[in-house]
């Protein structure tokens, strides 16, 4: 009769490992990793204009010519 060596010790040190190793990355993680305050970003607002009043540029004078004013 032969006796069959035992892997229960070998297979209780690798779940133990497993274990140890799983919660020792997640509390390492859990303390680095947080989530960012949200940044509120002002919506653009469009630049005031100084009023410049009629101004004959070329395409003015090109719209005139096509409509015969």
């Amino acid at each position: 009769m032969t006796v069959k060596p035992s892997k229960s010790r070998r297979e209780f040190l690798h779940k133990l490992t497993a274990t140890v190793g799983g919660t020792a990355t997640l509390a390492f993680t859990a303390n680095t990793l947080h989530a960012a305050p949200q940044k509120t970003i002002a919506p653009p607002t469009k630049p005031v204009l100084a009023a410049k009043g009629y101004q004959h540029t070329e395409h003015v004078e090109a719209y005139y010519q096509r409509v015969d004013f």
